[in-house]
């Protein structure tokens, strides 16, 4: 499906989305960096962050990414967030993440893993702006609906 790898495009040609979560009916935004694999994302964060207590308490999570217009494309998801076991993390850490770059340890010594599970992707690059709608099923989009404006 060629929407299917546009918008899988647009996810890892970015990094940095915007992770909402929810604890005791209190959100919280927070402008994050990741790196993807699919419609999977993983996020390098401290263990002490407000994210994490949120996740733990609450995994259903919301994401949006955009670039502010440069493609006019934008992504609002919904998807499942864990906090990753040491042994898990370590791996992705090792596959993802670039060990030039230096940050202090408690800043960084956690890992999120955000399975996607609704993807609603906008495209503005035609005359009309399309809305797309999807399920996510074993990395894979499933359309559900497309509305025109």
């Amino acid at each position: 499906m060629r929407v299917e790898r546009k918008i899988k495009n647009f996810i890892k040609s970015l990094k940095v989305c915007t992770l909402a979560t929810c604890k005791n009916n209190r959100p919280r935004a927070s402008t994050v960096n990741y790196v993807s694999e699919g419609f999977t994302l993983y996020i390098r964060t401290s263990r002490k962050s407000t994210k994490v207590r949120n996740i733990k308490a609450n995994p259903r999570v919301s994401v949006a990414i955009d670039d502010c217009g440069k493609t006019r494309l934008c992504i609002q998801a919904e998807g499942i967030a864990r906090i990753l076991g040491k042994e898990e993390a370590e791996k992705v850490v090792n596959r993802y993440f670039k060990k030039g770059r230096k940050h202090k340890k408690e800043l960084v010594d956690t890992i999120i893993r955000i399975d996607l599970k609704r993807i609603m992707f906008s495209d503005y690059t035609t005359k009309k702006l399309k809305v797309y709608k999807f399920k996510v099923k074993n990395n894979r989009l499933l359309l559900t609906s497309i509305k025109v404006i």
